[in-house]
């Protein structure tokens, strides 16, 4: 066995998604890190996930929010141009008479300021592969999450 280097922790090959309450159960497998716990020895917090879609599923069905900010990415499947984006996505940001519903036809990042509650996200067609994903600076993605769905925060004084 080879010694450990220095900087060998900053390495990790097994980041492998964690399924969440309420994911389909024929859902794409994802990987990702910072699901359930800090990333060890990483000094900054993140949760990252990223999700081969290959079939129309509804993946969030009902609105939530985080503590942190969140970003999207929708990404083309093909890695010799992920401009070719083979799908249409419904992604709800916003909640009641504020709520807006924006389809994603393209190649998209999208920024999700903390306490927005956002969802449901729903692959609605999808005839070549994309990528899903999303990054937060973050604890955990549980730590994040506020409420089941989603539960303002009290306003800070």
């Amino acid at each position: 066995m080879a010694k450990e280097r220095k900087y060998d922790k900053y390495y990790k090959t097994e980041p492998w998604g964690i399924i969440h309450p309420g994911t389909p159960a024929d859902a794409p497998v994802y990987i990702g890190i910072g699901q359930h716990e800090r990333v060890k020895d990483w000094e900054e917090p993140l949760i990252q996930v990223l999700r081969p879609i290959y079939r129309p599923f509804l993946m969030i069905p009902t609105p939530h929010a985080h503590a942190v900010a969140e970003i999207l990415y929708f990404i083309g499947g093909n890695p010799m141009n992920f401009k070719e984006f083979g799908a249409e996505v419904e992604f709800t940001i916003g909640e009641g008479k504020d709520a807006e519903v924006k389809v994603i036809t393209k190649t998209t990042w999208v920024y999700v300021p903390s306490n927005v509650p956002h969802c449901p996200l729903n692959f609605k067609r999808v005839d070549k592969p994309i990528m899903f994903g999303h990054i937060m600076f973050g604890e955990s993605f549980d730590s994040v999450m506020i409420g089941a769905n989603f539960t303002k925060p009290p306003d800070k004084k």
